[in-house]
């Protein structure tokens, strides 16, 4: 009875303490085709495990052609010096300190998951491989008009070519946490190469608040998997946009909103890609300014009217119909104050 008890208490002591691990771990498939569960005792329907302190822990994930790698990590750190980090195949660098199992997806052929804590953490991870033939199954030529996709609403690639290059610009539905993003992979497709080399995904390229504009003619798109979300992806060809920074106008149902366009130093433009109906109810612009009105992307097709300031004071309220199609004004100098209402 008394060794039982010593038994015990040892238990107790390492469980409290939490999971330990090391540097310098290969994951490689499993050849059961089940996932990968760090730590082995865990799984996804149990809360985040306690991992001790004091942790320098990294994986290196194999991931075979033909299949991709989807990662969940449940976990927080507790101090101001612990970090989770991922670094996938072509040096993409991410570092977090909180995580809910929200899903990152790497194509092949690595990516590397490390942990560094000072105090006890909560971490605990999943990794799945999930066949995946990546061979696109459509091609768009991507001209004068913009090219919109309901991103995430379907398992699909899709080759897209333009003159000079391809510009990307995404509008989650949930702009507040994109994570639905991560599943949409781009690859820049060289003429001599079917799918590619990969870029980078649609979550990273969306932080940056920019367009992103390839370096070669054609790209490839592959999202792996279905969300609930309504995530558009405006698709322009770069030659028309490149010299272009655009201002998103975030709708926000039931008030009244205001967004702020600077061509000071680079030609700007507000863009829209909204369901909901929305007035544009006041401009303040300079006198010399002038704003180019298109239904799409900049061109000569998509071309609405110019509108100087006076023109467009008497031109409001104008109203802006819900759709999947952008709504985009160009300003050509100094600063514009756009106010909405939806």
């Amino acid at each position: 009875m008394h060794k039982l008890l010593i038994s015990l208490a040892v238990l107790s002591a390492v469980s409290a303490a939490g999971h330990t691990c090391k540097t310098g771990n290969v994951v490689n498939r499993l050849v059961s085709g089940k996932p990968y569960y760090f730590p082995a005792t865990w799984n996804e329907t149990m809360p985040a495990p306690e991992l001790a302190k004091e942790q320098t822990c990294s994986w290196t994930v194999t991931i075979p052609q033909g299949y991709y790698a989807r990662l969940i990590i449940d976990g927080t750190v507790r101090d101001k010096d612990s970090r989770f980090q991922i670094i996938d195949s072509v040096g993409n660098f991410i570092q977090t300190t909180h995580e809910e199992m929200d899903p990152y997806f790497f194509p092949p052929t690595k990516f590397t998951l490390a942990v560094s804590n000072e105090g006890v953490t909560t971490f605990g991870f999943q990794i799945q491989w999930i066949a995946h033939n990546n061979t696109e199954t459509d091609f768009a030529f991507i001209g004068s008009l913009d090219h919109d996709l309901n991103v995430t609403s379907s398992v699909f690639c899709e080759g897209l070519g333009g003159e000079e290059g391809i510009s990307l610009l995404a509008f989650p539905q949930n702009r507040k946490h994109p994570y639905s993003l991560r599943s949409v992979l781009v690859y820049e497709a060289p003429t001599s190469q079917q799918i590619g080399n990969f870029i980078n995904n649609l979550y990273e390229m969306y932080l940056t608040k920019k367009q992103w504009i390839s370096n070669t003619p054609s790209i490839v798109i592959c999202n792996l998997e279905v969300s609930n979300n309504t995530d558009f992806l405006i698709v322009q060809s770069s030659i028309h946009t490149k010299n272009l920074n655009y201002v998103e106008l975030v709708t926000v149902p039931g008030t009244t909103y205001n967004a702020t366009v600077n061509s000071e130093k680079k030609l700007s433009a507000l863009i829209s890609a909204s369901y909901y109906n929305q007035t544009m109810t006041d401009v303040q612009m300079d006198a010399s300014s002038v704003i180019s009105l298109y239904y799409g992307t900049p061109s000569g097709f998509t071309f609405d009217k110019n509108y100087t300031a006076t023109e467009m004071k008497s031109a409001l309220p104008m109203e802006y119909p819900g759709g999947a199609y952008t709504v985009q004004w160009v300003l050509n100098s100094g600063e514009a104050v756009f106010t909405f209402q939806a």
